[in-house]
């Protein structure tokens, strides 16, 4: 009996935030800290821009100097208590067998949207194509479907 597998029909928006998502949860498993400190900072400058109508205003609750301290500082305190990591350390590819698996989908999902750019570099990591999986399972494959 053969594995079933899915066909999900994204728009580019869709296709993008998903991307985002297997990325940055794929960093967040591993305890990779600046990603969790760029989601705090991320939520504390919408706040800012809706209280005050700038996103990196120097007053609102401290300012943001003072956010960004915060940030770091908490960051750190959480992947040393929860990762055992120190500052300078951190996990990554084959830490986690659902975060590898994230990361492959990521590395597939990023080069397409690398190849639907129209003004694209090649000297970005998003220019490789993907031949192998890193985690547990094969590679998806994207196509694109014409209107």
């Amino acid at each position: 009996m053969s594995e079933k597998k899915y066909t999900l029909t994204l728009t580019k928006k869709q296709l993008t935030v998903l991307n985002y998502a297997c990325d940055q949860f794929s960093r967040l498993i591993c305890g990779q800290d600046w990603s969790y400190q760029n989601l705090m900072e991320e939520a504390w400058e919408k706040r800012s821009k809706k209280a005050t109508g700038k996103s990196m205003d120097k007053d609102f609750e401290g300012g943001w100097q003072e956010m960004r301290h915060d940030a770091e500082r908490l960051s750190k305190e959480i992947k040393k208590r929860f990762w055992g990591l120190e500052s300078n350390a951190m996990y990554g590819i084959h830490y986690d067998d659902y975060a590898d698996i994230l990361f492959d989908l990521h590395r597939v999902l990023r080069h397409q949207l690398w190849k639907d750019n129209e003004t694209k570099s090649n000297w970005t990591v998003d220019a490789e194509d993907p031949t192998h999986s890193i985690g547990n399972e094969p590679l998806a494959e994207i196509k694109v479907k014409e209107d």
